[in-house]
């Protein structure tokens, strides 16, 4: 009986973390390019019109973080790179003031997607005109010889010390849709 309650118990381990976790598709409409595992209980995603974005489930300053993420819309365009990365620049530069870029770009692989990211830190001007200091980065994505998409990502300090490991899992977790 002992045996029958301590599997009982594991099994339930496992079930519960597996329904923690939703897989989401990106784009959500159109064909996937990517499949990205978000935990359900430390993150609030929205996957709707062609972006995802994900926030913490928290409140005060380690909420202040944001995640965005895009495929191109015509990834076989031949500047399809450069429109994509212009787009995200875009964003964050409507978001933040006097920002500053890091000199090297960082690429990886991780589950058969390239990634190529750009960091640096700038300012988000508050409705009382005060300026909070945030980091940032722009993403560029490439599951396969086609397809490209970019995460955009934004953060205070406060929010990034709490939530890194957990946005590195959930980048991480990232795999070509196929």
């Amino acid at each position: 009986m002992k045996k029958l309650l301590l599997f009982a118990g594991i099994f339930m381990l496992f079930v519960s973390a597996a329904v923690s976790q939703t897989v989401y598709s990106i784009p959500d409409n159109g064909k996937a390019q990517v499949k990205i595992t978000v935990p359900a209980d430390k993150w609030q995603v929205t996957n709707e019109d062609g972006l995802f974005s994900m926030v913490p489930n928290d409140t005060g300053e380690s909420a202040r973080l944001i995640t965005m993420m895009w495929a191109s819309s015509d990834p076989t365009a031949e500047d399809a790179i450069d429109v994509i990365a212009d787009e995200a620049f875009a964003v964050i530069e409507s978001l933040l003031e006097d920002i500053t870029w890091a000199e090297d770009v960082t690429d990886f692989e991780s589950n058969g997607i390239t990634f190529v990211a750009n960091d640096g830190y700038g300012y988000y001007v508050n409705e009382d005109g005060t300026r909070d200091q945030m980091s940032t980065t722009v993403m560029l994505l490439m599951p396969d010889d086609v397809n490209v998409l970019t995460l955009v990502f934004m953060s205070t300090s406060d929010a990034y010390d709490k939530w890194e490991e957990s946005l590195l899992d959930v980048i991480l977790s990232m795999k070509p849709a196929k």
